[in-house]
């Protein structure tokens, strides 16, 4: 009799859940719009089969999406803002006075589960929005920007090495007797008052976490989100993690190539690529060509197409200054990680030159350096000089921003809630899941619009028809 009591007001609770949330609720929607099982074969590896009974691996990653969709950005919150909704309970196959998971296991249990996992939840939402139309490939913009860490600039530690330094002309560290001569002697440099930066300071919370700033950023521990959107209808197909300190440059072709594997898997093909200028390089550009994709992505601004008083002649590949002398090229040189040609006078060209010393300085002959990549940054210049370049740079400005500022103000991505740069990933991921989500539910419940037009003769007329 207990256990039927038990069973009966057990279903009682889902039946009141079930009557207390509306049919146009969100959570309610999603509930019934996903399906996670496939969650229990992905995460079959990690879970073990003795032991106390661990969370729910759609329970973890529901909660994941609640905290997102309502901006939530600790574990604490997700959990108080649970036990008050009846919406979010129910989405969660929760019953009314069943107790929710302790904080602390969602955070050990995203500690302990791979990325692959929340990069499984991510392609399902995807496919979604493909398998609706909301996905056609074609033109991805990307873009990064900073997500603050977990950690704070008031406990940063000086590391090891930079903890003791001497002034130039002094003494090495090995015959300094002790600490307290050495700073009575003036050596020591307290490294509190070197300029903070992350070759001198970490953080002992997470080390991974990288001093930065941006224009009207502050000067904060970062990690760095990169993102390609898809320009039919913003749906973000691909995010990543990276450190703080790196160029944007550097991380292109990885989310290039990572994006075009995924929509390759879904029948779709990438041709063309939207960035901002903090993407530019010539290897980039050379490498987008290679991969046959037509890329828009403004110069850095390092680039001197015009080299005055020099004119270059493409038919013998060689420079000619204004006083008849020849530069010849003289193959590649490499300097600072950078290949470019070197063009070289000849000795008897700048001898007698009228403008040696102002042209050659202290050398004896004119050389001019050259990128490598020099022939693709005059298709770039051309390609973004014309009328289809100019739209596609307003058009980058209008997906990919729009959708950053909703991740960072909205979907409590403007902070990470683990340390390290994989918890970072993850919460990247899940974000953008969130979003996604957002958007394919929204479209689908926007109706199809049908439109009927009827082309009528100038004899025609409606009276007839009013008449009737």
């Amino acid at each position: 009799m207990v256990g039927q009591k038990h069973t009966a007001a057990r279903q009682g609770h889902r039946l009141l859940l079930d009557q207390c949330v509306p049919q146009h609720n969100l959570y309610r929607r999603l509930k019934q719009g996903i399906d996670l099982t496939f969650l229990y074969e992905t995460v079959k590896l990690f879970y073990g089969k003795c032991g106390q009974k661990s969370i729910d691996p759609i329970a973890f990653i529901k909660l994941m999406l609640v905290g997102h969709l309502e901006n939530l950005t600790s574990d604490r919150a997700i959990i108080r803002c649970c036990q008050l909704r009846l919406d979010i309970l129910y989405f969660l196959d929760y019953e009314l006075g069943e107790a929710l998971p302790w904080h602390s296991t969602l955070s050990r249990t995203r500690q302990r589960l791979p990325e692959k996992v929340f990069e499984r939840c991510f392609e399902y939402v995807l496919t979604q929005c493909v398998e609706l139309g909301l996905v056609d490939g074609h033109t991805q913009a990307i873009d990064a920007a900073f997500v603050e860490a977990n950690a704070s600039l008031d406990k940063l530690e000086a590391k090891p090495l930079a903890k003791w330094t001497l002034e130039k002309n002094e003494q090495p560290l090995a015959q300094v007797p002790d600490r307290v001569s050495f700073i009575k002697a003036k050596q020591y440099v307290n490294p509190k008052k070197v300029t903070r930066n992350n070759h001198v300071y970490y953080s002992p919370n997470d080390s991974q976490a990288c001093l930065a700033t941006k224009p009207n950023k502050a000067f904060r521990l970062y990690y760095l989100a990169s993102m390609a959107v898809d320009c039919s209808h913003h749906v973000i197909t691909h995010i990543q993690a990276d450190f703080a300190d790196e160029k944007d440059s550097r991380h292109l072709m990885t989310i290039v190539d990572r994006t075009s594997r995924r929509l390759s898997t879904l029948d779709l093909s990438l041709r063309c690529v939207l960035a901002d200028a903090g993407f530019s390089s010539g290897e980039n550009y050379a490498a987008l060509e290679n991969r046959h994709i037509e890329a828009y992505i403004p110069l850095f601004g390092r680039y001197n197409r015009v080299r005055d008083p020099f004119t270059y002649e493409p038919w013998q590949d060689q420079y000619r200054c204004s006083h008849g002398a020849v530069l010849r090229n003289h193959g590649i040189e490499m300097a600072g990680g950078y290949g470019n040609y070197q063009y070289i006078a000849s000795f008897s060209a700048c001898q007698n030159c009228p403008i040696k010393e102002s042209c050659c300085g202290k050398r004896d002959r004119k050389s001019l350096s050259v990128t490598m990549y020099y022939r693709e940054y005059e298709r770039m210049v051309a390609r973004l000089a014309s009328t289809k370049g100019k739209q596609l740079k307003k058009r980058r400005s209008a997906v990919v921003e729009p959708v950053f500022g909703s991740l960072l103000n909205y979907f409590g991505m403007h902070r990470t809630l683990s340390k390290g740069k994989t918890g970072a990933h993850k919460r990247m991921v899940m974000a953008a899941t969130a979003y996604n989500l957002k958007k394919w539910l929204l479209a689908k419940r926007r109706p199809k619009v049908v439109t009927q037009v009827l082309a009528l003769h100038p004899e025609d007329s409606f009276l007839p028809l009013l008449d009737g």
